[in-house]
């Protein structure tokens, strides 16, 4: 019973818990780490677009967390390399470019 109830508290504090606000200095760090050798402002790889003034950039985080996570087109996914919160991490420091 005390196994139960503390499981059941510990998912209600996980879901009850406000959401931390997306850090773009931490984005920045994992961009470098992971994007910019495709991604480098100003000289991406061909095929590979940079995020300055883009439309793609006007899509929700939702979109862009998804195709970041299980990639689109050439660019792999980073499923199990990167989580929610770092791969939000990294759209807010790309929204920081435009």
């Amino acid at each position: 019973m005390f196994r139960t109830a503390t499981f059941v508290l510990l998912a209600l504090s996980a879901i009850l818990s406000p959401a931390r606000a997306a850090d773009p200095v931490r984005g920045q760090e994992l961009f470098m780490q992971h994007c910019v050798s495709c991604h480098a402002p100003g000289q991406p790889v061909p095929g590979a677009p940079g995020f300055i003034l883009q439309q793609r950039m006007l899509q929700p985080d939702s979109v862009l967390l998804e195709k970041i996570r299980y990639g689109v087109n050439a660019m792999p996914g980073y499923q199990g390399i990167l989580d929610n919160s770092m791969i939000l991490d990294l759209i807010a420091y790309m929204r920081t470019l435009q």
